[in-house]
């Protein structure tokens, strides 16, 4: 999933209905290919796990289709 990109644009917002809670400032786009998506660390974090997770399911679900 490119950065920049409509798909991840559209994970961040699920993640942030999902998490309304929290602070959720975002970093400057050059920062994102370092891996700061969110200026709170804890956040950040948080949403990198999720990311992955979402990430897994796609390639699982993939896979599955394949083996159908």
């Amino acid at each position: 999933m490119q950065l920049k990109s409509q798909e991840h644009i559209d994970l961040m917002a699920f993640f942030e209905k999902e998490y309304k809670h929290l602070r959720l400032d975002h970093e400057v786009k050059e920062l994102w290919p370092r891996q700061r998506i969110y200026q709170d660390g804890h956040v950040n974090e948080l949403f990198l796990a999720y990311r992955r997770g979402c990430a897994f399911g796609l390639v699982t679900g993939r896979m599955e289709a394949r083996n159908e």
